[in-house]
């Protein structure tokens, strides 16, 4: 959502939006682009069935239940910390407007994840901020989904099966700090499963999220029909959204079969393709049309988003590359969607002892599409 005086604030010619004259309209909350950690964004935005630990929960609750093939304790933990900006891009959230650079989001999404024998519990967080100018002090929109996530491994069938919980919140606040304007706060479920079987090297997964309709608004000292000269939406919806994905790793071995080294360091390439189907909203409107008091019709049809690419383990042990590609539909009446690029790499950082040898690792990744940027970096474990 761009930063910009309320008297710039003039929607592009072919898009549909109204000002908004009452409190009955929702604010929708979409993710049309790739948002996660380094192997998903790298990836174009796929890794349904590849990533593991915290960061797999953002997109399949199961993913904490499935063992590294290097992991063979009793207990595990796994964490996860990007930070992304896409401050340069000029159309954010692709609804049609054309904004000047330095317009976007900036994006953190965190994770921890703890394995006990085959079950497993995980909480990962996806935080956005963005700059809404238009009022006296200037003001953030700013939203967060987090997943409560529990998953066992089932041997017998070489099956994941997870269940989280996800609740999405969205506010107004201060850019200066302070007190928000207002909060609205929704819940879902959450399941998903991951299907490997033993001696294989492909892998699927399946996650299924239910519709959030969050009713719950809370109020600071102003008057819901005009906040700061806002009027405040009654509700925040976030549509259904279902994953499907799948993989298959070229390496000298097996995928799916335990080792006895610590680090799998073998040349290897791995291909992950995914598609996410979002669901329809009752009454959702764009976040960025809201930034300027106007309501902008979002998601009244199905959108279905491809996405594919490859991680390469081109030095073993020391350097991994990535890169992928997907679409991004139009989820505005008379906005198209658009095609992204993504990049990425890994590098092994530094070895230590941690409960054993451990080894760090530094990523940076990029994702790229008209009128559109994002740029990431990342720390962690190196798997």
């Amino acid at each position: 959502m761009p930063r910009w005086p309320l008297g710039l604030l003039v929607l592009a010619t072919s898009v549909h939006a109204d000002p908004i004259t009452d409190r009955n309209y929702a604010i929708e909350l979409y993710e049309g682009v790739a948002i996660g950690d380094n192997t998903q964004v790298g990836m174009g935005g796929a890794g349904a069935a590849v990533i593991g630990g915290s960061a797999g929960a953002l997109l399949d609750p199961a993913a904490p239940a499935i063992r590294l093939t290097t992991d063979n304790d009793r207990w595990s933990v796994d964490y996860h910390v990007a930070l992304l900006t896409s401050r340069f891009s000029t159309d954010y959230d692709n609804n049609g407007t054309i904004n000047a650079i330095d317009s976007g989001a900036s994006l953190l999404t965190l994770g921890l994840s703890l394995r006990i024998g085959n079950w497993a519990g995980a909480i990962a967080t996806t935080v956005q901020t963005a700059p809404v100018d238009g009022s006296a002090p200037a003001i953030d929109a700013q939203s967060a989904r987090t997943k409560f996530v529990l998953a066992r491994y089932f041997r017998r069938w070489d099956l994941a099966l997870g269940l989280a919980l996800q609740t999405v919140q969205f506010q107004l606040a201060p850019s200066s700090g302070g007190a928000e304007m207002f909060r609205i706060t929704g819940a879902a479920g959450v399941v998903g499963l991951t299907w490997l079987p033993h001696g294989e090297s492909w892998r699927t997964s399946l996650a299924i999220e239910s519709p959030i309709v969050g009713g719950d608004v809370a109020t600071a000292s102003c008057d819901p029909m005009n906040c700061q000269g806002y009027i405040l939406p009654e509700r925040v919806e976030s549509a259904g959204r279902t994953i499907f994905g799948a993989a298959y790793r070229f390496a000298p071995t097996a995928w799916n079969e335990q080792v006895t080294t610590k680090f799998r360091d073998e040349r290897a390439l791995t291909i992950a393709v995914d598609a996410v189907i979002t669901g329809t909203t009752g009454d959702g409107n764009g976040v960025e049309a809201f930034g300027m008091q106007q309501l902008q019709p979002s998601g009244r049809a199905v959108s279905i988003s491809l996405r594919g690419g490859g991680e390469l383990e081109a030095m073993p042990g020391r350097l991994r590359v990535r890169a992928g590609s997907y679409w991004e539909p139009g989820r505005f009446d008379d906005v198209s969607g658009r095609i992204h690029g993504t990049f990425g790499v890994d590098v092994r950082a530094l070895e230590f002892e941690l409960w054993g040898v451990r080894r760090g690792r530094f990523s940076a990744f990029t994702d790229i599409a008209p009128r559109y940027r994002n740029i990431g970096v990342s720390i962690g474990f190196w798997h």
